[in-house]
């Protein structure tokens, strides 16, 4: 039998800027990598074990795994998992070929239940992460106090694009907020690209318009409404805005303030 090869990863060219730039890390990051690299030759093993320690916190198995990889965990399924009966952690939902229906993090509320909940899980595996994870969802919260609720969906959706960053660059921290303003002004300002759905194709530039031509940029999406789309407001070929006849404002239909025809 023939043994299988294993990667010699001081071959990578990047081997020497891996081994200088963890040890420039702070000390809570370099931790982090070190934990992460014991648990990738088998984390379902490390979440099983979660799950047969007594008092371990209330998560669902398939985003255990994402804390385990360190990846983007979906604060909708975190939600679904408060509020479920189902014994089953592969049992779904669907309506038709596309839509699987889950609930929507769509209010500060429910944002604030699904994050503590991410908190006590992540805080379990990476302990001395918890006063990061906690300032940031301060920040989160002080977001949420000072701006119009119709705009809270730009919060959650800004929320899910730092989260996603962090998931890719794993020497960041939630709070380093000036690794992100990119991310701020997009979906924050009135003038990024994540917060004006409803703007008309009438500027220049022949690739966007090409799109509104063939793709119907200008046109809702739908997914987004019904808080099933995975793309941001960049990458959807829909706008993220509501799909209310004659709204488009920046919330979700089920958020709409007007209550016209549907």
């Amino acid at each position: 039998m023939k043994r299988a090869k294993t990667v010699d990863s001081s071959k990578f060219p990047w081997s020497q800027r891996r081994t200088s730039g963890l040890a420039s890390l702070p000390e809570d990051i370099r931790q982090t990598y070190q934990q992460l690299d014991n648990f990738t030759p088998d984390p379902k093993s490390v979440v099983y074990d979660i799950l047969s320690t007594p008092g371990c916190p209330l998560f669902p198995l398939s985003e255990w795994l994402n804390i385990m990889r360190w990846k983007y965990v979906d604060l909708r399924k975190v939600l679904d998992s408060a509020h479920t009966t189902e014994l089953d952690p592969k049992k779904t939902h669907i309506i038709d070929d596309e839509i699987e229906l889950a609930l929507r993090v769509s209010k500060s509320s429910d944002h604030n239940i699904a994050f503590t909940m991410y908190i006590e899980a992540v805080a379990f595996v990476f302990p001395q992460r918890r006063e990061e994870f906690m300032q940031y969802n301060t920040y989160l919260s002080r977001l949420f106090h000072t701006m119009e609720i119709c705009l809270h969906p730009r919060i959650i959706e800004y929320d899910r694009s730092v989260r996603n960053q962090m998931a890719m660059q794993r020497n960041l921290r939630l709070t380093d907020y000036s690794e992100f303003e990119h991310l701020r002004t997009a979906f924050l300002t009135s003038f990024g690209v994540g917060s004006n759905p409803a703007s008309s194709s009438s500027n220049t530039g022949g690739r966007s318009n090409q799109r509104d031509r063939i793709g119907g940029r200008n046109d809702p999406c739908h997914k987004w409404n019904r808080g099933t789309c995975q793309k941001s407001e960049a990458e959807c070929r829909f706008s993220h805005c509501c799909d209310r006849q004659g709204c488009r404002g920046a919330h979700w239909k089920s958020e709409c303030p007007n209550k016209g025809p549907a």
